[in-house]
C-alpha cells in the first residue's frame, strides 16, 4: 500500500545523503532520491515481469521487467531489494542472493535507480504476491522483453532508459536474445 509519508532517503544530484523527507514531498518538490529494482531471471533465461496495479500512483496497469521500490531513510539500496521482493513477491530472499548490475541517474524522476538481478525457478502461481502493488505476473522471454521495450517502444510498458544494459549485462553470453 502506498503510504505518502513514508519517510525517504532523499540525496542531492551526486547521490550524497541529505535527509530524510516524506514521500508526498519528495515527489511534490521535485526532490533526488533512491530506489532499488529486483530483475528475476529463471534458468531458462525468462524475465519475470509484473503488471502494475492500477492503484499505483504512478503508471497504473503498466507492465515492467522487475521488482522494487523506493529506499527508506534508514535503509541502503541492498536492504531495500530484499525487503521489496518480500513485501511484493512474498519472496524469502537474503541480500546473498542478489548480484548488483549498475545505479543509474534518472534526471527526469531524479531517482538513483539501484538494479540487481537474482536467479528464482520458482512457480509463480504459488506467489502470493501484493494487490495493491501488481496484479498480474508472467514469464517472458528476454528476446520479447528487449522487442516491447526497446524495439517497439511499448506504450504499455515503464521505460527508464537503461533497459538495454541491463538486458545486455543478464544475457551477455548472448546479445541476441
Amino acid at each position: 500500500m502506498i503510504n505518502k509519508d513514508e519517510l525517504l532517503f532523499v540525496v542531492d544530484e551526486l547521490n550524497q545523503p541529505l535527509e530524510a523527507k516524506p514521500r508526498g514531498e519528495v515527489h511534490r518538490d521535485n526532490h533526488w532520491h533512491r530506489n532499488s529494482n529486483v530483475w528475476i531471471i529463471n534458468s531458462k533465461g525468462q524475465i519475470l515481469c509484473q503488471q502494475r496495479s492500477l492503484k499505483k500512483d504512478s503508471s497504473p496497469g503498466f507492465w515492467e521487467p522487475f521488482f522494487g521500490g523506493h529506499v527508506l531513510h534508514e535503509d541502503s539500496y541492498l536492504e531495500t531489494a530484499v525487503k521489496e521482493c518480500g513485501e511484493e513477491l512474498g519472496l524469502e530472499i537474503k541480500e546473498e542472493d542478489l548480484f548488483f548490475i549498475a545505479i543509474h541517474k534518472i534526471r527526469h524522476t531524479k531517482e538513483f535507480v539501484c538494479v540487481y538481478a537474482m536467479e528464482w525457478d520458482g512457480n509463480i502461481n504459488e506467489i502470493k504476491y501484493e494487490e495493491d502493488e501488481i496484479s498480474k505476473l508472467k514469464w517472458m522471454s528476454a528476446e520479447e522483453v528487449r522487442r516491447l521495450l526497446i524495439e517497439e517502444n511499448a506504450p504499455n510498458w515503464t521505460k527508464s532508459g537503461f533497459e538495454k544494459e541491463i538486458l545486455d549485462r543478464l544475457f551477455k553470453e548472448n546479445k541476441n536474445r
